[in-house]
This record gives C-alpha cells, sequence and structure tokens, in this order.
C-alpha cells in the first residue's frame, strides 16, 4: 500500500470525540462533498478482538478495492490502511466506527461506541451513516429523581451500553443498571417542606439536562412529593417528563426504583415510535400536513418543509441512506420504528411538514399543462 503523505485528521481523535457530540459528527459526515476519492465506512461491535477485526477487514478489502480502478483504487488502500492503524489504536471492549478518505477531501474519523452495532463494511462515495442514526435515537441517558419526605436523589442512568432488546430478554443485563450504568448527580437528605428546596433540585435537574442533552426524566418516590416537585417543574421540563413511579423512595428499594424506570421508559419510547406512525396517518387523512414514500420524503426535506422524519428500519439501505443524509444535513429529528405493518404500507418512510408547498396559480397550472412533454 502506497503512503503519499497524511491527510490532515477530520475531527480524527479521541479528545476531539469527547469535545464533538454524535449529532455534531452526523451533520459533519451527512454534509461531506462527494469526491472520487472512495470513503470507507467500517463497523465493528465490540466483541471482536483486535486480530478479529483486521482480518475482517482484509477479507472484505480483498474484494472490496477491484470495484475501483486507477487513482481510486490507490486512495482506497490509503484510506484502508488508515483503518488498520486506527485498529490498533482502538480501546477493546468498546463498538468502533471508522471513516476513512484519501484524495481531494481526506478524513480519518475513529469514534468508539458504548453500544452494540453490526460489524459491516462499505466504501463508496459518501459514508455510511444510518448505524449511527439508530444510536441516536435508540440508545438514551435518562435523569432519574428519586424523592420522599426526608430526602431527594438524582440519577443520570446511562442505556448506551446495552441495546433495548437485550435489555427485555436478559435479566442479568438488567440487574447491572443500577450498579455499573447509574451515575449519581446530586443527593440531599434535609427536610424539604420548602420551596427552595424543591427550585434547588429543579436547578440541578434543569442544568444536567441541559449540559448532557438528555430529552427525559423520571420521577419517582412517595406520591405526595412526586406530585409537588410535578407542580413546579417549568415547562420545558414538564415537556421532557415521560412518566412517574409513586412508590416509597427509600436506601434499600434504590436498585428496585431504577429498575423500574428503566422499564417505564423503554414503555414511552415503543410509545413515541407507534404514536409517530399514528401521527402520520392522522395528517394524511386530514390536514395533509405528511409526506410519504422515499422520493416525496426527499423532496420534503429538501424544501426545507420538513419536521419529523419517520423511518423504518426495513427501508432497503440506499434509501435509507440518502434520506438520513438529507435529514442530518439539517438536523431534523428522526424517528426509527421497528417491525411496524403501518409504517411498511406506505412505504418505510415518511415524515411530517410543518406546511405545505405553495399552490400554483389556476391560470399557472392551466398553462403547465397545455405545455408539451
Amino acid at each position: 500500500m502506497s503512503r503519499r503523505g497524511t491527510p490532515e485528521p477530520f475531527l480524527s481523535d479521541i479528545e476531539n470525540m469527547k469535545k464533538l457530540t454524535l449529532k455534531k459528527h452526523l451533520i459533519a459526515l451527512a454534509s461531506l462533498p462527494e469526491t472520487n476519492a472512495p470513503i470507507l465506512s467500517v463497523y465493528f461491535d465490540a466483541s471482536y478482538t483486535r486480530q478479529e477485526r483486521h482480518k475482517h477487514l482484509k477479507q472484505w478489502a480483498a474484494l472490496a478495492r477491484h470495484a475501483f480502478r486507477g487513482q481510486a483504487q490507490f486512495d482506497f488502500d490509503d484510506a484502508l490502511e488508515e483503518i488498520h492503524i486506527a485498529i490498533d489504536a482502538a480501546k477493546l471492549g468498546h463498538s468502533l466506527a471508522i471513516f476513512s478518505r484519501w484524495g481531494e477531501h481526506p478524513l480519518v474519523l475513529p469514534m468508539h461506541l458504548k453500544v452494540p452495532v453490526e460489524t459491516q463494511c462499505h466504501a463508496g462515495t459518501l459514508p455510511i451513516i444510518y448505524p449511527l442514526v439508530e444510536i441516536k435515537d435508540r440508545f438514551d441517558r435518562f435523569i432519574l429523581v428519586s424523592v420522599n419526605s426526608s430526602s431527594a436523589r438524582i440519577f443520570e442512568i446511562n442505556l448506551g451500553d446495552v441495546s433495548q432488546d437485550l435489555l427485555k430478554h436478559h435479566p442479568e443485563l438488567r440487574s447491572r443498571i443500577g450498579k455499573e450504568w447509574t451515575r449519581e448527580h446530586y443527593q440531599n437528605h434535609r427536610s424539604h417542606r420548602d420551596t427552595r428546596f424543591i427550585r434547588e433540585k429543579i436547578a440541578v435537574i434543569d442544568r444536567l439536562m441541559s449540559k448532557r442533552g438528555h430529552n427525559a426524566l423520571i420521577i419517582a418516590g412517595e406520591s405526595k412529593y412526586v406530585s409537588r416537585l410535578k407542580k413546579y417543574l417549568p415547562k420545558h421540563l414538564t415537556a421532557k417528563l415521560s412518566g412517574e413511579l409513586k412508590t416509597g423512595a427509600r436506601e434499600e428499594t434504590t436498585e428496585f426504583i431504577v429498575q423500574q424506570s428503566i422499564q417505564l421508559f423503554l414503555e414511552q419510547e415503543h410509545r413515541e415510535s407507534f404514536n409517530a406512525v399514528q401521527k402520520l396517518e392522522r395528517a394524511l387523512r386530514s390536514n395533509g400536513l405528511a409526506a410519504m414514500g422515499t422520493q416525496a420524503t426527499l423532496d420534503a426535506i429538501r424544501s426545507y418543509r420538513a419536521d419529523l422524519i419517520i423511518l423504518s428500519t426495513t427501508l432497503p439501505d440506499n434509501e435509507r441512506e440518502m434520506v438520513v443524509r438529507a435529514a442530518a444535513n439539517q438536523d431534523l429529528s428522526i424517528e426509527t420504528v421497528q417491525h411496524n405493518n403501518t409504517l411498511e404500507r406506505y412505504g418505510g418512510v415518511g415524515c411530517l411538514l410543518r406546511y405545505l408547498p405553495p399552490k400554483l396559480p389556476l391560470k399557472q397550472t392551466a398553462q403547465n399543462k397545455k405545455r408539451p412533454a
């Protein structure tokens, strides 16, 4: 493999990874210019050893490089070598995504992920980003507030290390949450009869959710104090409230409360996907503020009318990439939906619209009809 200098890294090191969010990476990757040089998009699950990653990559590359000719093949080989280097530098025990390209707009972007991913390799003129979109939508953290008459505690629950399907079917994984995947950010054991104490908790919740990008809040504890905390929540936090658990909040029940909050959160996530499809149907039947199918959705995104993208995980890969790239470029919300027959009937993808396209004047419409094709 030839080495023609070193490309300037594009968000390439781990320190940059700490500073930039997944959302910003998605926007950056989605807006990359298309060039003649191939970009390699490689994903490895955490279960693969370093040796297995190198072997899998070599086996794929031995065939894939023959799809390119001339300079593009040299660029493929150089980008491939960068990925081997990134594999050697990567932490074990984490999933890994690497994007590499040489040529006119070079980049090297390794991403360490705390979630399961499907091991896969791609080479083309644009990066494959749907796996990152799915991670952004399906693997979340949320805030749990536990309150009773004498104490208040605020936890961050991290589901990033385990998929929802695994949580549902493997109790031994669920048991790890509360021990390994929670982080306590606030604790107070004073009596909280005054509103100042409540406002202090709300300030911590607000700061934490804003700083770390959480979109969900669950309140647990004695009914009286759950209701009281809810009463004082500002509107922007009330909008993020995903549920409440009215149960005794004592030190010895903390793990149980964490487990129950996770179940509540996952149920809410499922409802959100289902409700998104229902909203799509209602919009189609009533005001028409919806687009269905790949082309109609792309048209809506490109004309800046799209509001929320609703995407089936079974949509063909090429269509899926076109939609998520266009949506990520505008930082649009994307709801991924699994096994939904209703969405499948409409072509596997749709979007809610902010407004309808302007209608042509009747005179102009008639003139258009008269024009020869």
